[in-house]
């Protein structure tokens, strides 16, 4: 790129003033001897101009402070999240320790026979069934309890 070239790009910068002094000097310089850098260099200052009396948008005055706000109200519902995830997990291993310590205890009182309906209660799989099928139906209802708990909570 030659130095005609190099001075051409940064005419519509030099018209708006954001040329540092050494360029602007010589984007002027190369105006002075060129024709068509001079007439381009005004077109780009009527242009810079025109765009200074034009308004300027301003930020409202609390702009800051609310997005500071919804930022800390955001990293608080990711807190809750994860403490919400947190509990649930917990309380998921809780229950699976409590039905192996609740069946061993059961197992062991009842001699290894706890017949209803014909079954052994107290058989692995008659038992891991029983309580899985309660565990989802707790883990179902609790769901729906955070979830309407979340929904009240936007509401207010």
């Amino acid at each position: 790129m030659n130095a005609h070239e190099s001075v051409r790009n940064m005419l519509s910068l030099a018209a708006a003033g954001a040329l540092s002094p050494q360029e602007q000097l010589q984007v002027q310089a190369h105006a002075r001897i060129c024709e068509d850098c001079q007439r381009e260099l005004n077109a780009w200052s009527v242009y810079a101009a025109g765009l200074r009396t034009q308004p300027q948008p301003a930020a409202p005055g609390d702009l800051i402070a609310r997005t500071h706000a919804r930022i800390l109200r955001e990293r608080e519902a990711a807190a809750a999240l994860r403490w919400n995830s947190l509990t649930l997990c917990g309380l998921g291993l809780f229950s699976w320790f409590a039905s192996i310590a609740f069946w061993l205890l059961v197992r062991e009182l009842s001699g290894g026979r706890l017949e209803v309906l014909g079954t052994n209660l107290v058989n692995a799989v008659p038992w891991f069934l029983i309580s899985f099928a309660l565990a989802s139906i707790t883990a179902a209802a609790t769901a729906l309890l955070l979830g309407n708990r979340v929904e009240t909570g936007r509401a207010l």
